[in-house]
C-alpha cells in the first residue's frame, strides 16, 4: 500500500471487524450520479476556501490546488503529490461494510441522517483538510526523509489550527473519537521503545493494521492539546522543508 492509502487508514479500521472494500470507483464513460456531482461541487468549495485561506494568511503556492477526484478510497481520503490529486468518496459510492463503520461512530440507535452527519464531520471536514495539509507540505517542499511522525502531525496540526478558526465544533468532535480509539485498542509500543521513533522504524508494515489507528489518535490528541494553540496562519508558516 502506497504513502498516500495509508495516511487516514486508521479510521477504516477504528470499527474492529468490519472489513474495508476498495471497490466502488465510477466506471470510465458512466453517467455521473447526482450525489457524486454534489460531492465533487462540495469538496471543491472545501478546497477553494482552504486555499483562500491560505492567501488571507499571507501565503503563496507554486503548485495548483489539486484536482478533486470523487471515488470511493478506503483511506476515505488521500493526497497523491505525483498527480496532485486529492481523492474523497461520495456517500453512494461506499460499500455496506464502509457505511458501516459510519453507523458504528455515530453509535448505536444513530438516525440515517446523524450517520451522515458522522461521515461529513469524519471524511468531509478533519481528513479532507488533513489531506490539504498534505497539499500545502508539497507546497512548502516538504520531502519524507523517514520522519513519517512529523508529516502526518504536521498535517493533522494544520487541519486542526484550520477547523478551529472556522467550525467550533469539529476538533471536539474528532478528539473524542481520537480517546475513543486510544482507550479502547492496546498501546503497540514495545516497553521502553519511544513512541514516535518506533513508529518511524516500522512505518511500512503498521499500515494497514489493527495499530495504526493507534498511533494516529496519539499525535492527533497531541497536536489538537498543544499550547499554546497555533493559529492557522502560524501552522502553515511553520510547515518548512
Amino acid at each position: 500500500m502506497g504513502v498516500g492509502s495509508r495516511r487516514n487508514v486508521w479510521l477504516a479500521v477504528v470499527v474492529a471487524g468490519i472489513g474495508v472494500s476498495a471497490c466502488g470507483a465510477q466506471a470510465p464513460g458512466a453517467t455521473e450520479s447526482a450525489g457524486v456531482a454534489e460531492t465533487r461541487v462540495q469538496m471543491t468549495a472545501l478546497r477553494d476556501t482552504f486555499v483562500k485561506a491560505t492567501v488571507d494568511a499571507g501565503f503563496t503556492c507554486k503548485i495548483a490546488p489539486p484536482v478533486i477526484e470523487v471515488v470511493d478510497v478506503p483511506s476515505f481520503g488521500n493526497y497523491g503529490p505525483e498527480t496532485n490529486t486529492l481523492k474523497t468518496g461520495a456517500w453512494e459510492q461506499m460499500p455496506k461494510a464502509e457505511r458501516g463503520i459510519f453507523y458504528q461512530l455515530a453509535g448505536p440507535g444513530a438516525t440515517e441522517e446523524a450517520v451522515r452527519a458522522e461521515f461529513e464531520t469524519d471524511a468531509h471536514h478533519w481528513i479532507f483538510v488533513h489531506e490539504m495539509g498534505h497539499w500545502w507540505q508539497a507546497c512548502r517542499g516538504v520531502v519524507d526523509h523517514g520522519d513519517h511522525w512529523a508529516i502526518e502531525s504536521g498535517a493533522n496540526r494544520i487541519a486542526a489550527a484550520y477547523w478551529r478558526e472556522r467550525d467550533a465544533t469539529i476538533v471536539p468532535h474528532m478528539r473524542a473519537a481520537f480517546e475513543q480509539v486510544l482507550s479502547h485498542a492496546p498501546n503497540p509500543v514495545p516497553a521502553g521503545q519511544e513512541v514516535k521513533a518506533y513508529f518511524n522504524a516500522n512505518y511500512q508494515t503498521l499500515g494497514p493494521s489493527p495499530a495504526y489507528p493507534w498511533f494516529q489518535s496519539k499525535m492527533c490528541v497531541t497536536v489538537i492539546d498543544e499550547r499554546p494553540m497555533p493559529t492557522f496562519a502560524q501552522a502553515l508558516g511553520e510547515t518548512k522543508p
